[in-house]
């Protein structure tokens, strides 16, 4: 069984467009070592990230998100009971502004960051998380074309 995780962190650093591409390269590599996949977005000091794998995995780079001082985090949703990935061939991409506007999904990630920094966890419909998840799902070859 495959678990989900998606989280919100703020930036306490100031990340630029290069540390972004080292960011999501050095977690490229390190996700394909331990079979997780996923993607990142980050947008106005905030990151979005999700990753799924097998638990045990996912656990273990949750534990080592939460202790990088690079960000603080804020929430996190999880599904413990994932059938099937929902990125199989993403170790970790990183979604951007102008990729997530070809499929018009720009403004719910950004809703979502702006809602999410702003309240508390217990406050966040965990469903409409989800359906922002499967909904970037069905548009990732859309998207994998638009990044690479």
């Amino acid at each position: 069984m495959i678990s989900g995780i998606v989280y919100l962190s703020r930036a306490t650093i100031d990340f630029d467009f290069d540390d972004l591409k080292v960011l999501s390269n050095q977690a490229s590599i390190a996700n394909g070592q331990f079979s997780i996949t996923g993607y990142l977005y980050f947008e106005k000091g905030y990151f979005l990230q999700y990753i799924e794998g097998e638990m045990k995995a996912v656990n273990t780079l949750l534990n080592n998100i939460k202790q990088d001082d690079r960000h603080e985090v804020l929430n996190i949703q999880v599904d413990k009971e994932i059938e099937t990935r929902k990125f199989p061939t993403w170790h970790m991409h990183q979604l951007t502004k102008s990729s997530l506007m070809q499929i018009n999904m720009e403004n719910v990630l950004i809703d979502y960051l702006t809602y999410s920094s702003n309240k508390n966890s217990e406050d966040i419909n965990k469903e409409s998380i989800w359906r922002m998840v499967d909904k970037l799902s069905k548009f990732r070859k859309r998207l994998s074309y638009s990044l690479g």
